[in-house]
């Protein structure tokens, strides 16, 4: 099932590993996260980064992995010759793991680099999946994903590459996205992949 907006791999992705990104790699499920002098839940190390401009404001966001929960906020899903790749920023800067979000997917028409890149769509989540956020749906140019490296090899799948996109302001899911409200954003990744179960 196709959620709204494409939306599917990484916004559940994060949701559940907004809950278990904070544990510490030997926790167990129940355990209480290790809290910072701020009261924010310690996180996981990053496996990699997506560097961006989003507007005029610099932006940096990391991917995690949970190897004790087997997730990551950059998988991969193997669909045969074609593969889906979905890479989900936090800041490690933000109050909330679930704020200041940036993410990239798209689907590579093959295994490497030089191969088609279609159905990119790239969101920012400022303020959490609860409020506002931008989406590149309904833009009038198309996203553009260009790939500098990939690889889907087991235990070492990688990606690289730089993004741009036009993102206008959707109010929730459902909401038609306001034109008069849009960003531009462009930037670049370099991130580890686990392939999603």
């Amino acid at each position: 099932m196709t959620l709204p907006l494409k939306l599917s791999a990484p916004v559940l992705c994060a949701i559940a590993l907004g809950m278990v990104a904070a544990c510490s790699p030997g926790s167990e499920p129940g355990d209480e996260p290790a809290a910072d002098s701020d009261g924010a839940a310690a996180r996981q190390p990053g496996i990699g980064e997506l560097e961006a401009t989003i507007g005029d404001v610099a932006y940096r966001g990391e991917t995690v992995d949970s190897a004790a929960h087997g997730s990551s906020t950059a998988e991969f899903r193997d669909l045969g010759a074609v593969k889906s790749v979905n890479i989900q920023a936090h800041d490690p800067a933000a109050d909330g793991f679930m704020h200041n979000v940036l993410a990239v997917e798209f689907t590579l028409a093959g295994s490497d680099s030089s191969a088609p890149v279609t159905g990119a769509t790239i969101s920012y989540w400022p303020g959490g999946t609860d409020g506002p956020f931008y989406h590149s749906e309904g833009s009038a140019s198309a996203p553009q994903v260009v790939l500098d490296a990939v690889s889907f090899e087991q235990g070492a799948a990688s990606a690289s590459g730089r993004y741009s996109a036009n993102l206008c302001r959707k109010a929730d899911f459902f909401s038609e996205p306001d034109r008069n409200d849009c960003v531009a954003v462009e930037g670049t990744f370099d991130t580890a992949l686990r392939e999603s179960a």
